[in-house]
């Protein structure tokens, strides 16, 4: 009933915002769009509302809010907008390659569309302000182009537009690419202020000119606490495996998103292998993990499956019965219960090493898969938890199932906590309650 009362609330959106937009009909969309808003319950105020955030809902970005504020909140009253609402007003006044078009979105022609967009939006928010007094809006990713216009809106009006960016656990050669994007387009952070996870990530923001550095802070990763809780915690008899993503670490998705001819000038695109992939390395570990299933039926094997993540389902037929798929969901409660954590350039690697879970990374070596140390997050852990072959990597599985779980032992360097997440002191969401208690209310910037 929930689900079919959402779908209805997106439809209804889909139906009336492009009328409204294509009428000028500020006040009716106003009135929809608070409709639209709902209270993030988990974290309610303690005291009377003086101020109303608006978040525009992005997993993972709202997670490190909650973690943040579940205890530390008094007066703010965060309200959840899907991010369909702002969309659907974006392809009212663009077309849909402009959308997914970023030559065209960057063009002259489109710098046009953008100012009527951000002219559309200032008189929207001064109507809404005026109906609602809002006083900030949380965004947590730089690149959606329909929040870009709206944080320039909110800085034109003097209502704060703060960035948490959560997309910065990059592999070099992301990085490489990023610090490139952000160069060429030569745009500039139009909201109030940004909250970065790493020293690098704020380096790559500043020295790319994208943003001024009395306009950034780094506070870390807020919801990796939850992974923190799980230290002291015996883990069941079961091994935990996020499925390899084929593309993950790679310069792919920014191709993808800018065109292949957009990096002509990068001197590492020169290098690049459309070809190249994690696939291989997903089907070898899948493979030794079907045997070890066989062989230690009393041991649960958990497959995570990112949502969203192009699956090849006959690589999942005739699985082991002690071999379980996850679709949906986030990953914590099975990390909780998880001995070993089996991953591949992802967060969920981290995850583990906060958690104090035993820590396995498939490092195969063949001709066809040549790893490249660009390509990998930088995690400089033990010898231990690389198998280096499908035969290393069963021995090195079966040693960790076999080993008493010490949970007052740290089983994993800690350094790519603090490199990555800058929160190896479990104190990220104080910081980000700093963060959000300096910036809410808006202030002139020296």
């Amino acid at each position: 009933m929930k689900n079919l009362l959402f779908y209805l609330k997106i439809k209804i959106i889909k139906i009336l915002i492009p009328y409204l937009v294509k009428y000028n009909a500020l006040n009716l969309l106003s009135f929809l769009f608070i409709l639209n808003l709902s209270k993030i319950k988990s974290i309610l105020p303690k005291k009377k509302v003086k101020f109303k955030i608006i978040i525009l809902s992005k997993s993972g970005g709202i997670d490190d809010v909650v973690q943040s504020q579940k205890k530390n909140n008094d007066d703010c009253l965060y309200l959840a907008c899907p991010r369909i609402f702002l969309i659907t007003v974006f392809n009212t006044i663009f077309d849909n390659q402009e959308y997914h078009n970023s030559k065209k979105f960057y063009s002259k022609q489109g710098k046009i569309k953008r100012d009527n967009y951000k002219s559309f939006l200032v008189e929207f928010l001064k109507i809404l302000k005026k109906r609602y007094d809002i006083h900030a809006f949380i965004g947590f990713n730089f690149e959606f182009k329909e929040e870009i216009e709206l944080a320039a809106a909110c800085e034109k009006l003097k209502i704060s537009f703060l960035l948490l960016y959560k997309e910065s656990v990059l592999t070099e050669e992301e990085a490489q690419y990023l610090r490139y994007v952000l160069i060429k387009l030569n745009e500039k952070f139009n909201g109030h202020k940004i909250a970065v996870y790493s020293d690098y990530a704020k380096k790559i923001f500043t020295e790319s000119n994208f943003v001024d550095k009395n306009k950034v802070e780094v506070i870390g990763c807020p919801r990796l606490a939850k992974s923190f809780s799980f230290k002291k915690k015996v883990p069941k008899n079961q091994i935990l495996y996020y499925a390899i993503e084929s593309k993950r670490g790679l310069p792919d998705p920014f191709i993808e998103y800018y065109g292949n001819k957009f990096f002509k000038d990068l001197k590492e695109h020169r290098e690049y292998n459309p070809k190249y992939n994690w696939d291989l390395l997903h089907v070898k570990t899948l493979s030794v993990l079907k045997k070890f299933a066989a062989k230690n039926p009393d041991i649960s094997i958990i497959i995570k499956i990112k949502t969203g993540q192009l699956v090849n389902k006959k690589q999942y037929l005739d699985l082991p019965s002690n071999i379980k798929l996850k679709y949906f969901g986030a990953g914590h409660q099975l990390l909780e219960k998880s001995k070993v954590i089996i991953a591949w350039n992802t967060t969920a690697i981290l995850e583990g090493i906060a958690a104090n879970r035993f820590i396995l990374l498939p490092y195969f070596r063949t001709k066809k898969n040549n790893l490249k140390k660009k390509n990998e997050l930088i995690l400089k852990l033990k010898d231990e938890n690389y198998g280096y072959s499908e035969n290393d990597f069963y021995k090195k599985l079966d040693f960790f199932m076999k080993s008493k779980y010490k949970k007052n032992h740290i089983h994993n360097e800690q350094c790519s906590l603090k490199y990555h997440l800058h929160n190896a002191d479990n104190k990220a969401d104080l910081r980000l309650n700093r963060f959000l208690n300096k910036n809410i209310k808006y202030k002139n910037i020296k």
